[in-house]
């Protein structure tokens, strides 16, 4: 990203300076040595940053800033001046200009104030486009739903993905807690370095720390080389250590001081190596129950614990759902010769449905109907069994839908998509018309209206 860097003072050894700290830091330079050439410069356009010396004749605090937000509404505007003025770079601040410099200049002061301002403009640049995408694919990364619920993870973590922070992901198994750290990475200014899942609950006991921690040749039978673990091969990217609660609480206590002396033993070794990369965890534990079960270390909670990030259940957000269907079609329906729908029966079977396994398991759902379904939708005899026959009572526990109840549904159903008219309501079930006015009659389904009798 190129920004443009205009500088405003009739004093020559300030300009040279300026502009040479600037081009270092690859700022394209503008150069004005009166008010009124900012000014003219200001209203072509495209000025991202302004450098206004105060002592330049004829200064004003409100026309230039006035001039550099209609120039572009996110300039940032610092001031120089001196001890005697320093009144006047107050009123540019409280005018609107993002900080100022007291002359003479010192080259690294102003490097790091030029730097801090275009991290903070990168930075803003990048949130308006996420929020942009957020409106267009109401998503972020691989996360999928618009419901107020998905809007709240997507706000905090495009809040933490510029800080190096440690992230609790908490959530039930099948929310998406690797996504969310993958969404971290992606969004996050690091996103070209590493990022290293770690699934604490599949590594075997007996390995599980030289995984983790590396260890030195010799360190235990069959250590013929010495081999950094996953959390030295993250670098300065993440390293996700998902179910986090089933690691070993010896090892716990390893992983504490790891993260706080940001350095990492490996196995048999009498040396650290540098512990650079951001830790995510997730777990779908109650951590707290697990603390008071002596399975989880305290200290390790409140460390991992600095920002959390807690998914809902697919049952929490049951209006995501029809977005996450179509989703799953458009990304596995190539493959499925045609299908590109579903049909309104056998979406109403999936929002009644509490997804125990959340959205794994209506993923997986979509990718078994689309393998048995047939072009062009997806129907109710192409989903699972429990989703056909058995629905879930109030108390959670499964029931069987009578075959009368499916019958009285699906024709209920098949009125409403065809705005009551029976013909077409006939061909969406495929029966005849007969059986569905007697079927209206017999299951008192008559309250639906019949457009061709208005």
């Amino acid at each position: 990203m190129e920004f443009h860097f205009l500088i405003v003072t009739h004093e020559k050894p300030v300009v040279d300076l300026c502009a040479e700290v600037a081009a270092q830091i690859g700022l394209q330079v503008h150069t004005a040595d009166t008010v009124i050439s900012a000014l003219d410069i200001l209203k072509s356009g495209g000025i991202d940053i302004v450098l206004a010396d105060a002592q330049t004749p004829g200064m004003s605090p409100a026309e230039i800033i006035k001039a550099a937000h209609a120039s572009s509404q996110d300039s940032s505007v610092v001031v120089l001046a001196n001890a005697a003025n320093a009144s006047l770079a107050n009123q540019f601040v409280r005018l609107g200009a993002v900080d100022y410099l007291v002359s003479p200049i010192e080259t690294d002061e102003l490097k790091r104030l030029l730097e801090r301002v275009i991290q903070n403009k990168e930075m803003s640049a990048e949130n308006r486009l996420l929020r942009e995408q957020l409106d267009a694919r109401q998503g972020l990364g691989a996360l999928i739903g618009a419901s107020a619920r998905m809007q709240k993870v997507y706000e905090m973590i495009l809040k933490v993905a510029s800080k190096r922070h440690p992230v609790l992901v908490l959530g039930e198994s099948g929310t998406g807690k690797e996504l969310v750290a993958r969404a971290i990475h992606s969004y996050g200014p690091w996103r070209d370095l590493p990022f290293v899942p770690v699934d604490c609950g599949a590594l075997s006991s007996t390995l599980i720390e030289s995984e983790l921690f590396g260890h030195v040749r010799g360190a235990f039978t069959g250590a013929s080389q010495n081999r950094s673990g996953l959390l030295v091969a993250g670098g300065k990217g993440i390293v996700f250590l998902d179910e986090i609660a089933e690691l070993p609480v010896e090892l716990q206590s390893k992983l504490l001081r790891a993260i706080q002396e940001r350095e990492v033993r490996p196995v048999g070794s009498n040396r650290s190596m540098p512990l650079e990369a951001r830790i995510i965890a997730g777990t779908n534990q109650h951590l707290e129950g697990a603390i008071t079960r002596g399975t989880f270390r305290k200290d390790l909670f409140f460390r991992l614990n600095v920002i959390s990030i807690k998914l809902p259940p697919l049952r929490e957000r049951k209006n995501d759902i029809p977005l996450l269907v179509h989703h799953f079609i458009d990304r596995y329906g190539g493959t499925a010769g045609g299908i590109s729908d579903i049909s309104y029966d056998a979406m109403s079977r999936l929002m009644s449905y509490d997804w125990p396994g959340n959205v794994r398991e209506l993923e997986n759902c979509i990718q078994r109907a689309l393998a048995l379904g047939a072009p062009p939708e997806i129907q109710v005899s192409d989903l699972p069994s429990n989703l056909v026959y058995g629905m879930q009572n109030e108390s959670g526990k499964r029931r069987v839908s009578t075959l009368r109840e499916i019958e009285r549904d699906a024709i209920r159903q098949a009125l409403e998509v065809s705005g009551g008219d029976r013909l077409r309501a006939a061909k969406l079930l495929g029966i005849g018309k007969t059986t569905v006015y007697r079927k209206i009659k017999e299951y008192d389904l008559e309250d639906v209206p019949d457009p061709r009798r208005a």
